[in-house]
């Protein structure tokens, strides 16, 4: 299941990544949620979310937009990024999300498997 999931996000597309004076990032990407983890990937990393009241705030406004509940969304958010360790989120990124700016649903390939001739 991990390496699906780290497929996925690998697979995914588009971020921006700006810093302000106060020390929050606002980032572009796609976001998953599944079970009891978070991760958002910007074009140029993958960062494990960390679970506050905006993380399930997201995952709410979320759940709508989601075909299944593995489907990944398109979010802009603003949170705080350390690397600071954490028994549960083991990767080396990591983000607090203090603002949701943007949730789409995310524009996908059709991704069917044709068997036969039909």
């Amino acid at each position: 299941m991990k390496k699906l999931l780290i497929f996925i996000l690998i697979a995914s597309v588009l971020s921006c990544k700006n810093t302000n004076k106060e020390g929050l990032t606002r980032i572009k990407g796609n976001y998953i949620f599944f079970e009891d983890a978070a991760v958002l990937q910007s074009e140029n990393e993958i960062y494990g979310v960390f679970l506050n009241a905006k993380a399930k705030e997201l995952n709410e406004k979320a759940t709508p937009l989601k075909l299944s509940k593995t489907d990944m969304i398109s979010v802009e958010v603003t949170g705080i990024i350390s690397n600071k360790k954490d028994a549960k989120i083991l990767w080396e990124n990591k983000i607090e999300i203090i603002e949701i700016i943007a949730i789409s649903a995310t524009k996908e390939k059709e991704n069917t498997l044709k068997l036969g001739t039909e």
